[in-house]
């Protein structure tokens, strides 16, 4: 398993809302989650570029939910995984678990 990442400063709504808005994936970077951060940018890319922006925001929502519960732990003290989901459904996305 890799290393846990503690960051008690960590605002859930900053990282939410970078992951809404900024390719999906860019909360889980300033999280700490590099590699989970480049999965989900490339799914939303690809999911943008597939539906022409439908299912891309569908993801970025989910995304952003996601940074959001990992920001409200952060934020409570406890560390979190380099993949760690907040929700259990994404752990069955490659790049996500």
């Amino acid at each position: 398993m890799g290393e846990m990442i503690t960051k008690p400063d960590a605002n859930p709504i900053v990282l939410a809302a970078a992951n809404l808005l900024c390719l999906g994936g860019v909360g889980y970077y300033l999280a700490g989650q590099q590699g989970k951060a480049i999965a989900a940018i490339i799914y939303t890319l690809v999911a943008w570029a597939i539906t022409f922006g439908t299912l891309g925001w569908i993801l970025a929502v989910v995304f952003a939910y996601d940074a959001y519960l990992l920001g409200q732990k952060l934020a409570s003290g406890e560390s979190i995984g380099e993949k760690e989901n907040g929700l259990e459904f994404l752990n069955n996305l490659p790049g996500f678990k």
